[in-house]
């Protein structure tokens, strides 16, 4: 353990006042929090109860608690602390009746509140084809998170509903049952401070001291929360870091630590800089400070490294997806082979999409991995639909994929028209596939005539299989208007699981080239999923999988970031948006490098397949003008072009009878003497007679 540095004691010792403590990556931050603490009990004579210490999740409240019983003893010596809904939750239970609540009201889960949702749709005939239940639950917490009751909100329509009448009789309805959501505890602790002054002067008074973690993720209801408590003694101590403010999607508010001394105007405030870094080697700190410098609207630091330095970060350019992944393996094999623990590497990446090469790669050469924070690309909900759909085309489908697909989507089939259809298809005796040709020509009776529209769908798709690519998967899906039924959730979520479905469709053209029949390509879909390890001690140590917002608060011996490339860091929504989405994106880098604490690899593509056609993205605007003594390039191969012949360049992208799709790295020679190297997205690197090669271009150097 270190001592305290210069910075972490001024900030200690801070007197009364708001205090801003500007704690970068790796500096030591819950260590300042702590003996603050100790600090304000000690010489400030403050009485441990009466110091409040916020955080936002509850292990960190853990970690909080179990510090300051090592500081001070007695199991943290009464310093209340815990995270913004426990602690709401807390005031509540005493003056829940101030709003009309009874002091024994229930915090309503997550899946009976999506139950009382459904519940709620119904009774209006509002199907969730039309506004899905998690769309309406998103924007009411999006509501909540500004701190809007349904009379405050901004009117929003959706295929003609008023949300904002759903959102007032969705409260009528909690009230009525005695229940909170979570984001009512903070909204209604909210509402005692800033409607009853009774009760906002007892709750200011209960505390003389408040400080907060990670103040940079405030949302607005919590960043009043915490003024609203504090207005009166203006303790207020925050705690965070503006460059790792990366949550604005979910209604985080950089502004909160930027403004914060204007927000304080006419009061005097400390303001204090944890610039020391006890994490990375100073060339990971050297990369992380000449990313984040280019954010303009920032609070100026430094992270200043205490550690002796140790390997360059590399940029590995990559031919495609597929050569990014078996790169990014071998990389990882290679540290495993000098003595780095799986657990201790993580593969981080922007879009989820991003998975599904890094998984079959990772599984195709027996390294053992974890999703954390997420599901395998192959168990997401709109895998698993469209592939019960695929698999019915294809003859390989199950009574579990007919019953899954059964009602999506709406077919006026409830639960026991799916009852009825699994008894009707279990007497039959036919597997899913055949059964659904009995129906195509009429013999269904009862819920299973209403599957006859798609049982002739089937028989017309399959009939013109071997003219699709991906065997029926898109048509089925479009058909079937299971493609539009995505908009329901939302232009954002559809986006995303749209995205994921072009992805399996990608997968299962590339597949497919390779002479991989249907039913063996769902064995492979099975095997890839994260639940299925072959017998794998369940305590072996694993690479860790995950995106770069989950992966905030980590840190890893070895990171590879993976898809550093325009489009993807920063995301192409983030370009739409314009300068305040593209620091995010920056600063969402900036977090991903500082998670390594000795190697870091970069790795983008020279092209890559997004909804089935082939982009060719530029390299990430935040690297491709670092310098190379801050950042060493590696490119994919030394490639040269010494002829041009047959329509080909380098660049080209190929297809291969036997080894599938590719692109052209080098010509070499002339006339029938020329031979070709292309790398395969499923082979690797192969060079060929071009006179021999039976290649066929595909798409043109960008």
């Amino acid at each position: 353990m270190f001592e305290l540095n210069h910075a972490q004691q001024q900030a200690v010792e801070a007197g009364d006042g708001p205090q801003l403590i500007l704690a970068g990556a790796g500096s030591g931050k819950t260590r300042t929090i702590v003996h603050r603490i100790g600090h304000l009990i000690a010489a400030h004579g403050t009485a441990p109860h009466r110091i409040l210490a916020v955080t936002f999740t509850n292990k960190a409240a853990a970690e909080l608690k179990g510090r300051l019983g090592d500081l001070i003893g007695d199991g943290g010596g009464g310093v209340m602390s815990g995270t913004f809904h426990a602690l709401s939750l807390r005031f509540l239970r005493r003056y829940a009746d101030a709003l009309g609540y009874p002091k024994s009201f229930q915090v309503i889960d997550s899946d009976d509140q999506r139950t009382l949702v459904k519940r709620m749709l119904k009774l209006r005939n509002i199907a969730s084809d039309r506004l899905h239940p998690a769309y309406l639950i998103g924007w009411i917490e999006h509501c909540k998170h500004a701190g809007l009751l349904p009379d405050q909100a901004e009117t929003q329509m959706w295929s003609g509903i008023d949300l904002r009448e759903l959102y007032a009789e969705y409260q009528a309805q909690l009230l009525q049952l005695e229940r909170m959501d979570f984001s009512d505890l903070i909204v209604n602790a909210v509402r005692l401070l800033r409607e009853i002054p009774d009760i906002a002067v007892a709750l200011r008074a209960r505390f003389d001291h408040v400080l907060v973690d990670e103040y940079q993720d405030t949302n607005p209801v919590q960043h009043e929360w915490l003024t609203l408590l504090c207005a009166e003694h203006h303790n207020l101590t925050v705690v965070g870091d503006d460059d790792q403010s990366i949550y604005g999607w979910r209604g985080a508010d950089v502004r909160h630590i930027l403004d914060f001394e204007h927000i304080w105007a006419g009061i005097a405030v400390g303001t204090h800089r944890l610039e020391e870094n006890y994490r990375s080697t100073p060339s990971i700190l050297k990369l992380a400070n000449a990313v984040i410098h280019d954010n303009s609207n920032r609070h100026v630091k430094t992270l200043r490294p205490t550690r002796k330095d140790g390997i360059k970060p590399e940029w590995q350019v990559c031919n495609d997806e597929y050569d990014e992944a078996r790169k990014i393996a071998r990389f990882l094999n290679a540290r495993r082979d000098q003595g780095v623990a799986w657990r201790d590497m993580a593969i981080l990446y922007r879009s989820n999409r991003q998975s599904l090469a890094l998984e079959q790669v990772l599984r195709q050469e027996d390294m053992p991995y974890q999703i954390i924070g997420g599901v395998g690309f192959f168990e997401r909900l709109e895998i698993k639909d469209a592939l019960s759909f695929w698999a019915l085309i294809n003859r390989c489908a199950d009574a579990m994929h007919l019953l899954r697909i059964v009602n999506k989507p709406k077919r006026g089939i409830g639960l026991k028209g799916q009852e009825q259809v699994a008894a009707q298809l279990g007497a039959s005796g036919m597997r899913a596939s055949d059964w659904l040709d009995f129906l195509a020509e009429g013999h269904g009776e009862g819920a299973a005539k209403k599957l006859q529209p798609l049982a002739q769908l089937i028989v017309r798709v399959r009939a013109k299989l071997d003219q699709l690519e991906d065997y029926g998967l898109m048509t089925m899906l479009e058909e079937t208007s299971y493609i539009n039924s995505l908009q329901s959730f939302g232009q954002l979520e559809a986006e995303s699981r749209l995205e994921n479905i072009r992805t399996l469709q990608s997968y299962i053209e590339i597949t497919m080239q390779e002479g991989v029949t249907p039913i063996e390509f769902m064995d492979r879909a099975a095997l890839l999923q994260s639940g299925e390890e072959d017998n794998k001690d369940a305590e072996q140590s694993q690479v860790n999988l995950m995106s770069l917002h989950r992966a905030k608060g980590l840190e890893f011996d070895t990171v590879v970031l993976a898809g550093v490339e325009d489009g993807l860091l920063p995301h192409q929504r983030a370009l739409d948006e314009g300068e305040t989405g593209i620091a995010e994106e920056r600063r969402l880098l900036y977090v991903g490098i500082t998670r390594a604490e000795n190697v870091l690899l970069l790795t983008s593509a020279r092209q890559r397949k997004i909804f089935g056609d082939m982009h060719f993205p530029l390299p990430s605007r935040f690297i491709k003008n670092i310098a190379a003594d801050t950042l060493h390039c590696k490119q994919a191969n030394t490639v040269k072009m010494t002829a041009i012949s047959h329509g080909l360049t380098v660049g080209s992208s190929v297809s291969h009878p036997s080894f599938g799709e590719g692109v052209v790295l080098e010509l070499e020679g002339s006339g029938n003497a020329t031979r070709v190297s292309v790398e395969f997205e499923r082979v690797g690197l192969k060079r060929l007679m071009l006179k021999y090669a039976a290649l066929k271009v595909k798409y043109p150097p960008k």
